[in-house]
């Protein structure tokens, strides 16, 4: 079994540099189809996972933060908004994908599995075992 299976949790860059290598693509086109999964399908990318924060001790560090949804029905995130702001350029001028500026984004696999079911792509081999992936 793949250690990768037991993640609760990936980077988004992380996820953009594993992916690209099981499917031998470039990493901006896996880059740009995750920043499009967050902006308009509902993938919830978020910077700031609640359970590592204590209650009212929950610090910004000078980092505006903002809430975002997809689309009605999606559940909200939490993301920086220099990220939210990337992803945008990203997905409407063709900005290239920068690893430092979506450094500390990080995406669940529960929320991974649920975009791809939604988009009805196949969990990739390094998060998800053979017999979780759907043949189209």
């Amino acid at each position: 079994m793949n250690l990768g299976h037991h993640v609760e949790s990936y980077r988004f860059w992380d996820i953009v540099t594993q992916w690209a290598r099981e499917t031998l693509q470039h990493e901006h086109v896996i880059a740009r189809a995750l920043a499009k999964g967050v902006l308009r399908d509902g993938l919830r990318a978020q910077s700031v996972d609640s359970k590592w924060t204590n209650k009212g001790t929950f610090e910004l560090r000078g980092l505006p933060f903002v809430g975002y949804v997809a689309k009605d029905g999606s559940l909200p995130i939490f993301i920086r908004s220099s990220a939210l702001q990337h992803l945008r350029d990203i997905v409407e001028k063709a900005a290239t994908p920068d690893p430092q500026v979506l450094f500390e984004e990080f995406v669940t696999r529960q929320d991974f599995l649920a975009w791809l079911t939604q988009a009805r792509l196949n969990p990739p081999l390094f998060w998800f075992q053979a017999h979780e992936r759907h043949e189209s």
